[in-house]
């Protein structure tokens, strides 16, 4: 299930998970840089969806970090990216991709230059030219027609926008193992810890209607839903793809139900996206949060599935809610900390 890597990575729809109109189908910016190395390494599409799932678990599982067959290394230097810069340029000499979560006060032509420290993007650095100072990066928001090519020139103020960047390595063999052993390993982990984290996101839903979004907390909240929930759903759905010998229809079931549930993510997190850019966003947010009960329901649906397959429940978990309110926080603090002065 191998295949000779390619020269370079790429973002392509031939072989890339769910990519039908857009490069964010399924997955969030983070993923597809992630994807893109994968496939780089020579990893056939299900064997990278199988490296790139993990505890299907809505909660404590991070969608940046934790894999089955890969890891990402990250490196952080909030007080000025520069620091970071040598290493991304030692790394790309070598022929090994950066993916960066560029600082976008720091980037030429952003909404956010000059104004806010927001790190809510990814992109893949693949190519530098030390001649032209221009480094070549994968953007998931860039022309299709260029290949989602952007070239940053790198001068001592764009310099510092590299604050959070990482390198991925694979950690295991390509797993190609027949669908229905590949559920069985995992659905007695799985199916409470889904159950547990869908209970739980319905009680922050609950907590952030009653309180009513704030710019914050909405732009918190489709980053949780669209880059966090939708992919945890669309990459489960996808490692249990039908192999040669076919999927058992509870399975088969189980397998559909992640699948919608991850439509109704997508829904929910786009409306929110699309809300933040209304005249008047605050007004608009009780219109969209409608969308969470699809979500919701789906997420429910999703668990029964997993228990008729031969998943339990489990007994209830009073931490869940509590440590998503800390996840969600933390989204809060580090993708948009719009507090921070606009002087940098």
């Amino acid at each position: 299930m191998t295949a000779v890597a390619r020269p370079e990575p790429a973002f392509d729809q031939r072989g890339a998970l769910g990519w039908n109109d857009r490069a964010l189908d399924g997955l969030n910016c983070v993923l597809r840089c992630v994807e893109a190395v994968l496939r780089f390494r020579g990893l056939e599409p299900l064997p990278v969806a199988r490296a790139l799932n993990g505890a299907l678990d809505p909660v404590g599982r991070d969608l940046a970090r934790d894999f089955d067959g890969c890891q990402v290394r990250y490196r952080t230097d909030f007080d000025d990216g520069a620091r970071n810069l040598p290493f991304v340029l030692d790394r790309l000499d070598a022929g090994e991709p950066v993916m960066v979560l560029p600082d976008r006060f720091h980037l030429p032509g952003d909404v956010y230059e000059g104004r806010y420290h927001f790190h809510d993007h990814a992109v893949l650095a693949t190519g530098w030219s030390p001649h032209r100072r221009e480094m070549t990066v994968l953007d998931t928001d860039a022309d299709a027609a260029d290949g989602f090519r952007r070239r940053w020139v790198i001068t001592d103020a764009t310099a510092r926008l590299f604050t959070w960047v990482g390198t991925v390595e694979t950690t295991g063999t390509p797993d190609d193992r027949s669908g229905a052993v590949y559920f069985a390993e995992r659905v007695g982990r799985d199916t409470p810890l889904l159950i547990a984290g869908a209970t739980a996101l319905g009680a922050l839903l609950d907590e952030l209607g009653a309180e009513g979004l704030g710019l914050v907390t909405a732009r918190a909240l489709h980053v949780l839903v669209l880059g966090d929930i939708q992919p945890l759903l669309f990459v489960y759905a996808n490692a249990l793809s039908v192999t040669e010998d076919g999927l058992p229809p509870a399975v088969a079931e189980v397998r559909s139900a992640a699948a919608a549930a991850r439509v109704c993510a997508k829904r929910l997190g786009l409306a929110l996206i699309a809300a933040h850019e209304n005249a008047d966003p605050a007004a608009t947010y009780p219109r969209v949060l409608v969308l969470a009960g699809p979500l919701r329901s789906a997420l429910d649906e999703l668990g029964a599935a997993l228990v008729a397959a031969g998943g339990t429940e489990g007994p209830r978990d009073p931490t869940a809610l509590p440590r998503l309110r800390t996840r969600f926080a933390h989204i809060e603090r580090t993708c948009f900390p719009i507090s921070e002065s606009a002087a940098g």
